[in-house]
């Protein structure tokens, strides 16, 4: 019995073998006959679409030329009643003979001239110009063909890589096959791809590839965000449990020890909520939640105002002003405020007391105007001037400690940037300064409707 049972299963097996070849010739031979019919089908698109180029072509140069015959007897005729009359409002009737025009001044007398070279001149360069047309015209019915082509051609692909899935085997070998690539593709793997050797499936396998790609990239960024924050946290809460424990046992009689302790707890709080609030910012930044307020703002006050409240505020640092360009342009005005107090306030920490700080705006022309901070303090290293702006790098993690820096300035920094299609220029040396340049647009004037807008992340 079972010798029979196995031998029934082998034979529907290779019935369904048979049958699946069959269909799979027959998808493949319908798909060739819908080539060959196509063919045709897309030659007489691209004829049609080249005809129509070529009659709008031809219909302008006679048009063309049309103006130019009717302009040069104008121009001939005004001459020629300005020479009889003298003044425009006085222009008298006239009338084209054989080769002659004659032309009546407001006394009735007639004033006759020969237009016989003027018809001469007027054959001669209307038949240059027609030749020139001609080969105009010849290059475009050689060279309209193929532009139609390269451009139908992402269609012609699509139409095909379309074709080529609706003939895919999806209930038999071919959906198997997909299916089994699908379970074994590792999220957590970075060389681990879909790929199931059947051609038809060649655009969903890139299309997936490249989404698992950018799904990988967000997920290490995340990670590397929640790492990096966990970390920064985790220090100023240990620093104001180790000080709320040594008041706990021996500060409350300490006076020095207790003052020493409230300074502390007080400053990593600051900066606990300093680096907080940068968090909260960029998340809501990273949701699309930050709305921006573009207006008309008058970038040479801005910058004063800048450098009143950083002169007021810090008198270890000699500010400088260089405004060389008068600017108005659409920003964000509390934004780019915000932007480059980060970028003076890492002047001010890294470079030495007595030092000069310029704050200098000029325009580049080609529509663009640069706001730079410039200073003469320690510099950034040669390989870390990339990375400055990621979130939480530091060059020197002990020297940002001790200047009460959280890593995230430089990254609002350039999240405000970009949100103004602006970009960043750096140029630094170790030990002699840096100079950190926002490129902005100059941005015409909006109307009021557009003047808000939601930001798209």
């Amino acid at each position: 019995m079972s010798l029979r049972r196995s031998k029934k299963k082998t034979e529907n097996s290779s019935k369904e073998e048979i049958k699946n070849e069959k269909e799979t010739a027959e998808n493949t031979q319908n798909n060739e006959e819908k080539k060959t019919e196509e063919a045709p089908q897309n030659r007489s698109i691209v004829m049609q679409l080249t005809a129509d180029r070529l009659f709008s072509s031809l219909i302008t140069i006679i048009s063309a030329d049309i103006l130019y015959v009717v302009l040069l007897f104008g121009a001939f005729l005004f001459d020629k009643q300005m020479e009889v009359n003298g003044m425009l409002r006085d222009f008298g009737r006239f009338e084209f003979k054989s080769n002659e025009l004659s032309v009546f001044d407001v006394k009735g007398m007639e004033h006759v001239f020969y237009t016989g070279n003027l018809v001469t001149f007027m054959l001669f360069s209307l038949a240059a110009v027609l030749i020139v047309e001609i080969i105009v015209f010849l290059f475009k019915w050689i060279v309209t063909p193929v532009r139609i082509n390269n451009k139908l051609k992402p269609l012609y692909t699509l139409t095909e890589a379309t074709r080529a899935l609706s003939f895919a085997d999806l209930t038999g070998e071919g959906f198997s096959t997909l299916q089994d690539a699908i379970k074994n593709i590792s999220p957590d793997d970075p060389g681990n791809e879909l790929h199931t050797g059947r051609r038809e499936f060649i655009g969903m396998e890139d299309a997936i590839n490249d989404l698992l790609e950018r799904t990988r990239n967000t997920y290490k960024s995340q990670v590397r965000f929640v790492s990096d924050a966990s970390h920064e946290l985790r220090t100023p809460i240990a620093v104001i449990q180790g000080y709320a424990n040594m008041l706990e046992r021996w500060g409350r009689e300490d006076k020095e020890i207790l003052d020493e302790s409230i300074k502390s707890i007080k400053s990593e709080a600051e900066n606990m909520s300093r680096l907080v609030e940068n968090l909260l910012f960029l998340a809501r930044g990273d949701s699309g939640r930050t709305v921006l307020r573009f207006e008309n703002i008058d970038i040479n006050q801005l910058l004063c105002d800048i450098y009143d409240e950083f002169v007021m505020i810090d008198s270890t640092h000699e500010f400088r002003l260089d405004l060389r360009a008068d600017i108005v342009s659409q920003a964000d005005i509390s934004l780019l405020k915000q932007c480059l107090r980060i970028l003076i306030d890492n002047a001010i920490k890294y470079s030495p007391e007595g030092t000069d700080i310029i704050l200098r705006l000029q325009n580049r022309g080609d529509g663009y105007y640069s706001i730079d901070v410039q200073d003469y303090g320690i510099g950034i290293k040669a390989e870390d001037a990339d990375k400055i702006f990621e979130r939480f790098f530091r060059s020197d993690p002990a020297r940002n400690r001790q200047n009460g820096g959280t890593g995230l300035g430089l990254s609002i920094a350039k999240w405000i940037a970009d949100k103004h299609n602006a970009y960043f220029e750096v140029l630094s040396y170790e030990n002699l300064g840096t100079r950190i340049s926002l490129v902005m647009p100059l941005v015409e004037e909006k109307d009021d409707d557009d003047s808000n807008k939601k930001t798209d992340t």
